[in-house]
């Protein structure tokens, strides 16, 4: 078959692989090219008749997608060749089996070269000459990225790249929610890139402006803007919902009701706060303002908080108080151990009770505080304990004064130091007192003389 010379080498470049993959396509066909340098147009075909001339057709449809080739230039500027370009040229890759073109792009430039080329020219002088203005309208030449093959096929390619090229776009997002979109240590933002694959640019705080840049492929804008967009509406929302959860009203309470509001370790005020969903503040000990009870929540909740806290002022409000008097004997049977008692009552009548401290100029008297009807019972109760108590001290004290000693009195009087043991009369002491004996007493040598009774001594007789 006759191959025009021009077209030998587009088939044995590459160490032949394009005559390699006709081989394995149709059966091992094994095509000859001339020398280098001959300039004939005769190449050789060898294999299977069938095999031959599929091989051959194929041939002449490359040489008519040869001769029909063209060359075409995109201009893109050369900032966004990487991009274009993809990981190690993939997407590049895929362009070039899609369409079957061949892409050429232009040598990367280097910033110091380019700086070093540029000549100190004033008023388009350089060294005498007058240069002709550039054409504005001209590509620079590292901007053009060169296409080769069938014109429909050059075009196509060039539109695929052209939808490779990033696409820059601005929304506008008010800059109170800018710090939330970036996210905790710019987790936000870093995950709506990866979602969409494009480059989120956030302003710096100090220029307070809303724009964010969004740059990425064109068929990605439009997705990662209404992802960002969406976004932006859940932190309002999210805005919303804290203004409307941080209503606040205050309600005046006297500070001697505080205590009874609040309950018993807290629980009142959290069984209100808990029903209610809101936050209830008391002043603290320094505040000015010592009736002021804040609510924070929503306003319907809030309002609600007031009016239980209301109710139960109220209900204080029409509390009375009133004294009975009880014989503090048996103050410590109605308390019980540890206030169970006490306690017990308290919740019973729903009053409250309070007894008199050491040293009160009354120990007897209690105080009854509640609605009236529910003082009226607690006192009847009371009294009641305080007969039924006073039965079993009477009795104990009967007891205790039977167990006593007759003679036993009540107050003894009081005893000097003890002066030790003494004795008295004892033979050593009387013999120390006494004269020396007389021969001639018949009482100290009764043998000696008429015999006389012994004198009588609490020690016994004396033995010689």
């Amino acid at each position: 078959m006759t191959v025009d010379p021009k077209h030998h080498r587009y088939f044995v470049i590459r160490r032949g692989q394009v005559l390699r993959d006709i081989a394995d396509e149709y059966g091992g066909v094994m095509v000859s090219f001339p020398r280098t340098g001959s300039q004939s147009d005769r190449v050789t075909l060898k294999g299977a008749k069938d095999c031959v001339e599929a091989a051959k057709k194929r041939m002449q449809e490359i040489i008519e997608d040869l001769d029909a080739q063209v060359v075409m230039e995109c201009v893109i500027p050369q900032k966004f060749h990487r991009s274009i370009m993809g990981p190690k040229g993939s997407r590049i890759q895929q362009i070039t089996r899609d369409h079957n073109v061949q892409i050429k792009f232009p040598e990367r430039e280097d910033a110091q070269a380019a700086t070093a080329e540029q000549p100190v020219q004033e008023n388009g002088v350089a060294n005498g000459e007058v240069k002709e203005a550039a054409d504005p309208s001209t590509p620079n030449k590292r901007d053009v990225i060169v296409l080769s093959g069938r014109k429909e096929k050059c075009e196509a390619a060039v539109e695929a790249l052209k939808a490779l090229v990033p696409v820059t776009v601005e929304v506008d997002v008010p800059f109170d929610l800018h710090r939330y979109i970036i996210g905790q240590k710019g987790s936000g933002i870093r995950k709506m890139m990866d979602d969409y694959e494009v480059n989120i640019q956030v302003p710096a705080p100090e220029l307070h402006s809303n724009i964010i840049t969004v740059t990425g492929l064109a068929s990605l804008l439009d997705r990662a803007k209404e992802g960002l967009l969406e976004r932006v509406k859940e932190l309002q929302a999210e805005q919303e919902e804290r203004a409307l959860r941080s209503f606040r009203l205050t309600i005046t309470v006297d500070p001697k009701y505080h205590p009874k509001i609040i309950g018993r370790k807290g629980a009142i005020i959290t069984q209100i706060r808990n029903e209610h969903d809101v936050n209830i503040q008391f002043p603290e000990k320094n505040d000015e303002n010592q009736d002021q009870i804040t609510i924070t929540g929503y306003e319907r909740n809030a309002e609600a908080a007031r009016a239980a806290i209301q109710r139960i002022v109220d209900e204080l409000e029409e509390m009375i108080s009133e004294d009975v008097t009880l014989d503090h004997r048996v103050h410590a049977r109605i308390i019980g151990a540890r206030g169970k008692g006490i306690r017990k009552i308290m919740d019973e009548f729903k009053v409250d009770l309070k007894f008199p401290q050491t040293g009160a100029a009354d120990p007897d008297v209690v105080t009854v505080t509640g609605l009236p009807e529910n003082v009226d019972e607690a006192i009847d109760h009371l009294l009641n304990l305080e007969e039924e108590y006073m039965a079993d001290v009477v009795e104990n004290e009967a007891k205790q004064a039977y167990m006593k000693p007759r003679g036993a009195s009540a107050v003894e009087e009081p005893r000097g130091p003890s002066k030790g043991f003494v004795v008295r009369e004892a033979p050593w002491a009387s013999a120390s007192s006494e004269k020396a004996p007389d021969m001639s007493s018949s009482e100290d040598f009764p043998s000696f003389g008429a015999p006389m009774a012994p004198k009588s001594s609490p020690w016994g007789p004396k033995r010689f």
